[in-house]
């Protein structure tokens, strides 16, 4: 079984658990890109109801992204637990007592198929993770903001 086959399976498995506690999905919203490129002219003719809404926007917006990130965060973790538990027994045959535990850890991954497909699986969701890290927050002050202004007008 390769490993998206794997991955696919464990993540389906997650899926039905978060449909037995009827837990909502966050969707995406497309009106949001029009507010995260608003200029400061567009900020100062809302009302303080229109930035209430979008801050609100914002806010969802931003529980969206943080729940994307958990979703590759969980895809990592996968990968990397998977790997060391498909290397484990075999890495003390590469190199010796003295070799560090990446060149052996890296060796024995390119002797086993499945470990490097898992590595790849997990390098993409690393490069994911790193891409959303810290988005909410940001997002998350522009709500703050947003919501500022709202108390002012």
């Amino acid at each position: 079984m390769s490993g998206e086959k794997r991955l696919s399976e464990f993540l389906s498995a997650i899926e039905t658990w978060k449909a037995c506690k009827n837990l909502v999905e966050i969707e995406e919203n497309e009106n949001v890109d029009q507010i995260l490129n608003m200029n400061s002219d567009d900020i100062k003719t809302m009302t303080g109801e229109q930035c209430l809404s979008k801050a609100y926007e914002l806010y969802a917006y931003g529980e969206y992204i943080e729940s994307t990130r958990v979703k590759e965060k969980i895809v990592l973790d996968w990968a990397d637990s998977s790997i060391w538990y498909i290397i484990s027994t075999t890495m003390q045959n590469y190199g010796t007592q003295y070799t560090k535990w990446q060149e052996k850890y890296y060796s024995a991954i390119k002797e086993n198929p499945l470990a490097t497909d898992i590595l790849i699986v997990k390098n993409h969701a690393e490069a994911r993770v790193s891409l959303l890290s810290g988005k909410s927050d940001r997002i998350q002050k522009m709500a703050e903001i947003l919501n500022n202004l709202a108390r002012r007008r």
